[in-house]
């Protein structure tokens, strides 16, 4: 009777133990997690999942002016059931929207991945009247379901002005 005791703590302590682990594989490995790639000229960016649960709630990229600045969004589905969400991506100034850029629904496969990609230009962005010695803020909002990331764009001025031609003697 003393043998079937002792090996009843050892199996319930064996059990407590796999639950502990089995806790901590679901709470730091299940759920949805977003990953963003921002490629700007020569530089690639990578705003990881956890980044997000931070205070700041934010990522700042710098693009130079009149260069495009390439997103690539992926979502990671760690879970036993699909995730459907539909994604929207906008430009705002001064809290006020400029650009609606994206706008357009997803689904993941359980255990999947799926991404979705999109470019923004400076060009299009840019107020014609401003010296290109001027740089610039913008944030790009991305909406997925009720989750919002805010990435700040920062437009670089343009370094070396062109020196205009010289005139040539007549």
């Amino acid at each position: 009777m003393a043998t079937k005791r002792r090996n009843l703590f050892l199996y319930l302590t064996l059990v407590c133990f796999f639950c502990l682990i089995a806790i901590f594989i679901v709470d730091g490995y299940m759920g949805i997690y977003d990953t963003i790639h921002i490629t700007a000229g020569e530089r690639e960016q990578e705003i990881e999942p956890d980044v997000w649960l931070r205070q700041d709630r934010f990522w700042s990229a710098g693009v130079n002016w009149g260069e495009k600045a390439f997103f690539r969004y992926e979502l990671a589905n760690r879970q036993f059931s699909s995730y459907t969400a539909d994604i929207e991506v906008s430009v705002w100034r001064m809290q006020e929207k400029l650009l609606d850029v994206l706008s357009q629904p997803i689904v993941v496969a359980p255990f999947d991945e799926g991404q979705l990609e999109w470019v923004i230009d400076t060009t299009e962005l840019l107020p014609e009247d401003i010296p290109p010695e001027q740089s610039y803020e913008y944030t790009v909002l991305i909406k997925r379901g009720e989750i919002e990331r805010n990435i700040i764009v920062y437009i670089n001025p343009t370094p070396y002005l062109p020196k205009p031609a010289p005139v040539p003697p007549r």
